[in-house]
């Protein structure tokens, strides 16, 4: 698939709220119009696989002779992931292929409409999350073809609760629910963690089973590798 991409690769230039497509090759530098956005979403493709395949690359290299160059390829590919234009070009490598799960994640559901202010963070097809780490959660799974719905809500013991992500597996199409808990050194925060864990688990919501959880701190943020590890555990 890889070598069957066009020659040459695409970088992006920004300018405020607008972007712009410029195709090298030979050396040369050509701009894209709006009516190469075919090639543009290919060129994208082959950036985003080069880099995938990279990281990938360095993995294996990492394992054998504990080489930490991989960080250097996946600082670019998690900067590509987070760039909209990139992520608009990309958005049909990304789209479900499971028919059953692609109905699902786009049909209607009660969603958590509080505070739409803080909507600010990009991902895929133009989706708009609440912070970086959630971003990233919902590229990871987007990037694996696993459906999921954002803050879904939940009715439960009479309240509402709206989990971060409710995800339907690809295969056994097991709902499973993940939330992130980005404020882990805040103690009130973590009561507030350890009262909804009771809640879910009081539910059928249980930790380790079909509730998957991710912490950061200050000290200690979310990365993409331990989304990916979370991801291989549960849905691999």
């Amino acid at each position: 698939m890889y070598r069957s991409l066009p020659e040459g690769y695409i970088s992006i230039g920004h300018q405020g709220n607008t972007s712009k497509w410029f195709h090298y090759v030979n050396n040369q530098r050509h701009y894209l119009k709006k009516k190469d956005f075919k090639l543009a979403q290919q060129l994208a493709l082959k950036k985003y696989l080069y880099l995938k395949l990279k990281v990938l690359n360095g993995t294996l290299k990492n394992l054998e002779n504990n080489n930490n160059r991989i960080q250097v390829y996946q600082d670019r590919l998690n900067d590509l992931l987070n760039d909209q234009a990139y992520l608009e070009l990309l958005s049909n490598h990304f789209s479900l292929s499971n028919s059953e799960a692609s109905i699902w994640m786009n049909s209607p559901y009660p969603r958590n409409n509080s505070h739409p202010e803080k909507l600010t963070h990009p991902t895929i097809n133009g989706l708009l999350v609440r912070s970086k780490s959630e971003s990233m959660i919902a590229i990871a799974l987007t990037d694996n073809h696993i459906p999921f719905r954002y803050e879904n809500i939940l009715q439960l013991n009479g309240k509402d609760y709206a989990p971060d992500f409710t995800i339907m597996h690809p295969l056994t199409n097991k709902i499973y629910y993940w939330e992130h808990f980005g404020m882990m050194d805040n103690s009130d925060y973590c009561d507030d963690f350890s009262n909804k864990i009771k809640v879910y688990s009081s539910n059928g919501i249980i930790l380790g089973d079909n509730l998957i959880a991710s912490f950061e701190s200050k000290a200690s943020p979310l990365n993409y590798q331990t989304i990916n590890n979370l991801i291989k555990q549960y849905f691999e």
